[in-house]
């Protein structure tokens, strides 16, 4: 076939497609703070953590309507945490790039399934007695195209693993979070037990602890 297969951004999709961007270098279109409206994927398809781009809001066309939720839209990674910022930035850069490339490999990927199912159907339809060109000619074509498609199944299989990835990395960032606020919630809540078991102007305020046994080995710690 004269098709030919889209190849993946340099050498591997998991190739690092830019720098890393200083908080104050983070264009506004890879930043949740030019939202106007937080709109997220069903949780079915995998996208848990990217949220509705701006200019996909701002600008409206029928065909997204037409053919259901447009996936690639929701590229911007919703953890807002100063720490992590910048790399969300640069994930959602990738994200951008790789359901850039996958619109066009499934698009690709379909056009090829139907070839495929076509000339399934005509080798079948073919009667027994025809031509030993004609049957080579149609095995060849299922055959050449199958492998088309097997190679186009591959390089789907390799970004989809790339976005699966950056979404485990969210997840990483999002429960290292939750455990942070967890422990500062338990820490508070113990602080105000204590608040509120003792006066203000108990003794217990005053005194001095200290964390070590008095007949403890010195050497123990």
């Amino acid at each position: 076939m004269s098709e030919q297969a889209v190849s993946p951004p340099g050498p591997s999709p998991n190739q690092t497609m830019s720098r890393t961007m200083s908080s104050t270098q983070i264009p506004e279109w890879l930043s949740t703070k030019s939202l106007t409206k937080r709109r997220y994927l069903s949780a079915s398809t995998g996208n848990l953590h990217g949220l509705q781009a701006n200019e996909f809001m701002q600008t409206k066309w029928p065909l997204p309507k037409m053919f259901g939720e447009e996936k690639y839209a929701y590229t911007l990674v919703d953890i807002e945490d100063p720490r992590y910022v910048d790399e969300c930035a640069d994930m959602a850069k990738k994200l951008i790039r790789y359901y850039y490339d996958l619109q066009i490999l499934d698009l690709e990927w379909r056009k090829t399934y139907k070839n495929l199912i076509k000339a399934e159907k005509r080798r079948f339809n073919l009667p027994e007695t025809a031509s030993t060109k004609a049957k080579d000619q149609l095995d060849n074509n299922v055959k050449t195209t199958k492998k088309y498609l097997l190679e186009l199944q591959d390089q789907k299989d390799s970004y989809q693993a790339c976005i699966d990835q950056i979404y485990e990395r969210c997840s990483q960032i999002k429960r290292s979070i939750k455990k942070e606020n967890d422990l500062e919630d338990l820490r508070e809540e113990m602080s105000n037990r204590v608040k509120q078991r003792f006066d203000p102007d108990d003794t217990f305020w005053k005194t001095q602890f200290n964390a070590r046994q008095e007949n403890a080995n010195r050497d123990e710690f």
